[in-house]
């Protein structure tokens, strides 16, 4: 688990997945908490059944994969992650969302900065990027308070790197 002052960054396990794909009151049993009714974002709704398929291969890789709860509430309200581990050359892709409703507090810098801190504090992680469309400023925001540098820019995408 990582913690920062108000966030709990924990494994997205096998098991939490299962939980999710049973829904809502399966996971907050499996959690001991609160999920938000935003959560999961469509988006990330589909891919979990894909997530679940991996991990149940590579149980180990729920370390990649995290979802985030808001201390204070006791409620999941986000998730953050790599796409897969480190490649050959140490370089891990961050990714991550919340909910409506945790937007504009801080929140996923805070989440981001740890994450990011977390990975390059590891010995397998040389270097960590993201990238987000040019027209999603607070994600880019969220990545400059965060200390990522924008280093390309092309087809309407940004790309980061820490």
């Amino acid at each position: 688990m990582i913690e920062t002052c108000r966030l709990l960054i924990i494994p997205y396990t096998y098991e939490l997945v299962e939980a999710t794909l049973k829904g809502k009151r399966e996971l907050e049993r499996a959690l001991g908490c609160k999920v938000s009714d935003e959560w999961p974002s469509p988006t990330y709704a589909k891919r979990i059944p894909q997530k679940k398929e991996k991990l149940k291969q590579h149980p180990e890789n729920s370390i990649w994969s995290r979802i985030v709860i808001e201390k204070e509430s006791n409620t999941l309200i986000g998730e953050i992650g790599c796409k897969g581990g480190p490649n050959d050359k140490g370089v891990v892709e961050i990714g991550y969302g919340l909910v409506r409703q945790a937007r504009n507090k801080g929140y996923a810098t805070e989440m981001v900065s740890k994450l990011t801190e977390w990975l390059l504090e590891r010995s397998d992680v040389n270097k960590v990027t993201a990238e987000c469309l040019d027209t999603n400023i607070p994600s880019a925001r969220v990545l400059e308070k965060s200390g990522f540098q924008l280093t390309d820019h092309k087809d309407g995408m940004c790309f980061w790197e820490k």
